[in-house]
């Protein structure tokens, strides 16, 4: 080689070299200010009174887009951004990137942007970019009818729909299968989500993903796995300083600890929750969960009396679904208190505030309620005609729970009326529901109630082994009250 040809490689070399520091200084400074930026507007957050929007994906992409324009106002935007301060490059967004703009508005004010997006059909559904967070701002603003409409309708099989696409729609729609009941489906998306996003260090993202598996695990039981899911939330939470969140996290564990009958633990994490910076509506919410833990007691007076205060704080709000939850919780403490007639007109009033904002797995759950209280009074056919309804509404809108109980209640209705063959396929039926997901009370309830047909029948061998199985499954739960009963129901045959 020439001394000439090896100056140009030397000097080529060298650019390259230098060119390389560059690029790799201008990534580093970029993703310096992307952390700051999410940091920032994370603090924001807290002191908001809304579930707001949150996305790692669209904060990077518009501190991208702000950071490589030299532009005078984009300079401007960029500072504000990095503050935490959404305005200015909303501004800006607007005219070149008009969906990202609104999606970066929805961190300020979730609501607002939503119905600006509908209105003005900034994103559709079917948007390959952008389209998978309209089910997302949805469920933030419980519009139950879009996210089950935008979920059904998204196509995976897309070939425009890429990794981030397909992690935000399976964190999603993981939400809408744990509403149908479906834990299978829940539990596969959920997990999806969590593998892309803890990848990614999508912190917020991945400690969402934690927290629906643990509330998939609760119901099916799995309880250790739950409570690893939820102390790897407040993990997350407690070192990106997001107290709200955490606040959120540790009632979630309280919750748990309610289901295991850690009663006096789970005062511990509610009060936890409560001496950290909360919104009203989260104030109203750990209200409502501790009203739980003494109904779960038979403090029916103290459960009242907390029900009462989250009601006004629901009111105050304007809260359509915080009013419903406060009666039907009120419904609960009068069937408690074996007030049925009262109950059953309360939980109705429920279901109509439900039914009116397209709260289908809510719906269900007050109509199951009003038929028990029903059934408790003897009106079988009009216990009946509820759970036929819950059914009906199960057609278009499945909701495994809900169903698999009105079979059960049904059952135990055809049991009152002397019909052991219709009473025995509707509680084989209510059976095959709750296999499906594993949840392991209703298991433990439909066995009980095959074992007692069973006796009825005269059929020894088989009510032994449906005791035997139902015994096992309440022992799963947990619940030494449900595994009292069929010990007891199991003794008195």
């Amino acid at each position: 080689m020439s001394e000439k040809y090896f100056e140009y490689l030397l000097f080529l070399l060298i650019g390259a070299s230098i060119l390389s520091m560059l690029i790799w200084r201008l990534y580093i400074r970029l993703r310096f200010l992307q952390n700051i930026v999410r940091i920032n507007i994370l603090k924001r957050q807290q002191k908001s009174n809304q579930n707001l929007f949150f996305s790692t994906a669209i904060l990077n992409r518009c501190t991208v887009i702000l950071y490589l324009n030299r532009k005078q106002n984009s300079r401007r935007a960029l500072r504000a951004l990095v503050g935490g301060n959404t305005e200015p490059a909303v501004d800006f967004l607007q005219t070149k990137f008009p969906q990202l703009a609104a999606l970066l508005f929805a961190h300020s004010d979730t609501i607002s942007a939503y119905r600006q997006i509908k209105k003005h059909k900034i994103i559709s559904p079917s948007d390959r970019k952008y389209g998978v967070f309209i089910p997302i701002l949805a469920y933030l603003t419980n519009d139950r009818r879009t996210l089950l409409s935008a979920v059904g309708k998204f196509n995976l099989r897309s070939k425009h729909h890429n990794a981030l696409t397909t992690a935000y729609y399976n964190a999603v729609s993981s939400h809408v299968y744990l509403y149908e009941g479906d834990m299978l489906s829940a539990s596969q998306n959920a997990s999806a989500a969590l593998k892309f996003f803890q990848k990614r260090r999508y912190a917020i993202e991945t400690a969402a993903c934690h927290l629906i598996l643990a509330q998939i695990y609760r119901i099916s039981c799995v309880n250790d796995i739950a409570f690893t899911m939820i102390e790897s939330a407040i993990k997350i939470y407690q070192t990106q300083k997001t107290q709200l969140f955490l606040a959120r996290a540790v009632t979630a564990k309280g919750m748990l600890m309610v289901f295991e009958n850690r009663y006096e633990e789970a005062a511990a994490e509610y009060d936890k929750a409560l001496k950290l910076p909360i919104t009203q509506q989260l104030y109203a919410d750990i209200l409502n969960q501790k009203a739980l833990l003494f109904l779960a007691q038979n403090n029916l007076k103290t459960a009242q009396k907390l029900i009462d205060e989250a009601a006004d704080i629901q009111h105050q709000l304007k809260n359509p679904y915080g009013n419903a939850l406060s009666l039907q919780l009120s419904a609960h403490v009068q069937f408690q208190k074996k007030q049925y007639r009262k109950a059953a007109e309360t939980a109705q009033t429920a279901y109509d505030l439900y039914a009116k904002h397209n709260n289908y797995s809510a719906a269900a759950e007050c109509l199951y309620l009003t038929a028990d209280a029903q059934y408790r009074m003897k009106y079988f056919k009009t216990a009946e005609k509820n759970l036929r309804l819950i059914l009906q509404i199960n057609r278009s809108h499945p909701n495994n729970f809900h169903t698999a109980n009105a079979y059960s209640l049904l059952g135990l209705i055809y049991m009152q009326k002397k019909d052991l063959q219709r009473a025995k396929v509707l509680f084989q039926q209510s059976l095959h529901l709750e296999q499906s997901h594993q949840r392991c009370e209703g298991l433990a309830a439909d066995y009980a109630n095959l074992a007692l047909i069973d006796e009825l029948s005269d059929y020894k061998e088989n009510a032994a082994s449906n005791w035997q199985i139902a015994a096992e499954y309440a022992q799963q739960t947990g619940d030494t009250d449900l595994v009292t009963l069929i010990e007891k129901l199991k003794t008195d045959r």
